[in-house]
């Protein structure tokens, strides 16, 4: 049954509140009290002293508590001299176990931060990459740019002299025909001759 603690360091048993729990049935695997046992809900099962059953399952006895079943209550209360228990053995692997995580999270953490220092080097790689290559574009910029104004200034100059050179010679053109009516309208025969 559930139990509670009354008193400092002792479970009392929660049917028979003045009682302490003091045998341990082999049958449930429960703590329970002599009353229980003797009236209540453990009369049919065999129980041990809880201090043996204690010291099996802890120190390491022969098969802990299932080795205690069918034993009879007078068992020696003197621990096992065994090095390990089943307990002990559970308590050391969950440690190992333990330690194995926090190593492993601890090359985890050194694995973010190669990761983010290398992302951090590789920004700053591309950075000055595209920095140099802005300037050459810069200046490959300035250069076509630059011939494009000459060869715009230098098509620019002979078109003009194209254009005076052809407008000189409507110039002389037109006085041309200017000279050639007036003699077209000269009425004297000497003068149209000369």
């Amino acid at each position: 049954r559930p139990l509670h603690a009354k008193a400092e360091q002792h479970l009392m048993c929660e049917e028979h509140e003045d009682e302490r729990i003091n045998v341990y049935c082999l049958r449930c695997e429960a703590p329970t009290c002599s009353l229980c046992k003797v009236f209540g809900a453990h009369k049919d099962c065999e129980v041990a002293p809880l201090p043996v059953v204690y010291q099996r399952q802890k120190v390491g006895g022969p098969g802990g508590a299932a080795g205690a079943r069918g034993c009879p209550p007078s068992w020696p209360s003197r621990p096992s001299q065994r090095p390990q228990s089943e307990l002990s053995d559970g308590i050391a692997m969950l440690v190992a176990g333990n330690d194995r995580i926090q190593a492993i999270i601890t090359q985890m953490e050194e694995i973010c931060h190669t990761i983010e220092e290398n992302g951090r080097r590789q920004k700053q790689h591309l950075g000055l990459r595209f920095d140099s290559l802005y300037g050459i574009l810069e200046e490959r910029k300035k250069e076509l740019l630059q011939s494009i104004a000459r060869e715009q200034e230098t098509k620019v100059q002979r078109v003009r002299g194209l254009i005076r050179q052809y407008g000189d010679h409507l110039e002389a053109s037109s006085k041309l025909v200017e000279s050639a009516i007036q003699a077209m309208e000269e009425p004297q025969m000497a003068v149209y001759l000369q």
